[in-house]
């Protein structure tokens, strides 16, 4: 304890530490020191001296440690980027069987997927949520 009262190095890495013990002291003076009755409730200082302690414990982020905030161009260009679905995203999706799938982009009744690779295609998503919003209006 000797070296909390002095202020060693603990408090000196802890500065929620430090904040809390500062806290605790006001109101513990606060508390010995009677004060006149105030018409106007005042807020319980028990109350203040948890929500005191449960900061003080509470990791504390430096600016060091807080990531930097995307930048608006970085989150147009990750918005203007469309989310590719393999044939079994879509058909959970939609609920649809593969071959179901299949069978109406043959037809020319379902969203046209993309072409990734010789054996490989994709949908995107937001022409497939658009496709389930058109079947859902038709129905009237």
């Amino acid at each position: 304890m000797g070296q909390i009262a002095s202020g060693a190095a603990p408090l000196d890495d802890n500065p929620g530490l430090k904040r809390a013990l500062d806290t605790l002291e006001k109101l513990t003076s606060a508390l010995r020191k009677p004060e006149p009755v105030r018409a106007v409730a005042t807020e319980n200082p028990v109350h203040v001296l948890q929500a005191t302690t449960e900061a003080a414990f509470s990791p504390v982020q430096s600016d060091e440690e807080t990531p930097p905030a995307p930048s608006r161009r970085a989150k147009a260009a990750a918005s203007a980027t469309p989310t590719l679905l393999s044939m079994k995203q879509a058909s959970t999706m939609t609920t649809l069987s593969v071959s179901s799938i299949k069978r109406m982009m043959a037809a020319g009744t379902f969203p046209k997927p993309v072409r990734l690779g010789e054996s490989r295609i994709a949908f995107v998503d937001s022409e497939i949520h658009a496709w389930v919003r058109a079947r859902i209006a038709e129905r009237g």
